[in-house]
């Protein structure tokens, strides 16, 4: 990552590592996210269970483009872009989930645009940055319980929607001690996003006909919102280890700071608030990797890699709208030159949730305790092109 500096995604990666490229190189790329959420347990009001089914499969498939750009200005000087997806999925749950009056729909999109420069000061030191353009958008919806007479006339809902424009910046060294080394350090910065919204309210007809007085209170809860969600910051340091001119070695220290984001307040113009307690904790990851370039194959590389990740939750803070585990990570990928000019490139990998996925937790009173356990996986399918002119 912070460290590798052999194609266009530097300029996402670490910037300062666009020096190591020596044409003007552009990379395109498409990333299929397929998540697997399954919920085991019940959800307790007033010690009985509320009805309902576990969720099934609350994750999805996701489809996420990516866009990478370096120009060589002059031996020193390089320019970049890069546009990034690098938070953002959905957790659905269908309307009979047991937990519903916990979590319904959550989905966070986060696309960050980064204009970059980097400088070589010296044979074996560049450095580089530039600023992050960041657009979050988040939607939340949650059931509202209105006792018995949901069995009735159905589930009554919030919907919440908000987004908004932020800028954060993006710092990056890259070191060569040696000729076969190369040491990156990479910081993105926490980003600060003061949304604006919609809270809206879906009112079952039959409620609406069996009761008036109660669909007026409930559409009383409409109103435009505001909330404040933190992008956080992310530390990278990497290293590459060319062993020999086929071979070469990789490792990854990360450190995210989900611990900016405590809670979320969504807190409407009418005077109602709603807030998501997270309690998050910063988290590591750490992961090692082999790049292989035959030389029975010439412009092949075949790449594999293993890490683990940290879950920034615990047992004790684990949410259904985000119920993250440790993740253990197995990737593999190829790249194959079909001309001087232009490279392909296809990557898999998934991730194993392992370890505590326990769940204790209650939005509202009235919403009940939800209590049990999540697993959790996901596979990642990459594809991608990059073009050198």
């Amino acid at each position: 990552m912070a460290a590798k500096a052999y194609d266009a995604s530097t300029a996402w990666s670490n910037p300062a590592g666009m020096t190591e490229l020596s044409t003007t190189e552009v990379d395109l790329g498409l990333n299929g996210l397929f998540t697997n959420i399954t919920f085991s347990g019940s959800n307790l009001l007033g010690g009985k269970p509320i009805a309902g089914s576990d969720g099934g499969n609350a994750g999805g498939a996701l489809i996420t483009p990516s866009f990478a750009a370096v120009w060589a200005v002059t031996p020193r000087l390089r320019l970049g872009l890069a546009v990034e997806t690098p938070f953002g999925d959905s957790v659905v749950y269908p309307s009979d989930f047991v937990g519903r009056y916990q979590a319904g729909v959550s989905s966070i999109r986060d696309i960050e645009i980064g204009p970059v420069i980097a400088y070589r000061l010296s044979p074996s030191l560049s450095v580089g940055g530039g600023p992050i353009i960041d657009h979050f958008a988040a939607r939340l919806t949650t059931a509202i319980n209105t006792g018995p007479t949901a069995a009735l006339t159905g589930d009554p809902a919030l919907d919440v929607s908000s987004g908004d424009w932020s800028v954060g910046y993006h710092l990056g060294v890259l070191w060569k001690p040696l000729a076969d080394w190369r040491f990156g350090i990479d910081y993105r910065s926490r980003i600060r996003n003061a949304m604006e919204g919609t809270q809206s309210v879906f009112i079952p007809p039959l409620l609406a006909a069996l009761s008036p007085p109660a669909a007026g209170a409930l559409a009383a809860l409409a109103t435009p919102v505001r909330t404040v969600i933190t992008v956080p910051d992310v530390l990278t340091l990497g290293a590459v280890w060319q062993i020999n001119p086929h071979l070469a070695a990789l490792g990854t220290v990360q450190w995210t700071d989900w611990a900016v984001i405590p809670s979320i307040a969504i807190n409407g113009l009418n005077g109602s608030q709603q807030t998501l307690q997270l309690h998050f904790h910063a988290s590591w990851m750490g992961s090692v990797g082999l790049n292989w370039s035959p030389a029975s194959v010439p412009g092949l590389m075949l790449q594999m890699g293993t890490g683990l990740d940290e879950s920034p939750a615990t047992d004790a803070s684990r949410t259904p709208r985000l119920p993250t585990m440790n993740e253990a990570l197995l990737g593999f990928g190829a790249q194959y030159a079909v001309s001087p000019a232009v490279t392909l490139k296809a990557s898999f990998l998934h991730e194993f949730g392992f370890g505590p996925g326990g769940v204790n937790y209650s939005a509202t009173p009235s919403a009940g305790i939800l209590n049990g356990i999540y697993s959790t996986g996901v596979s990642v399918v990459g594809v991608g092109v990059g073009v050198k002119f």
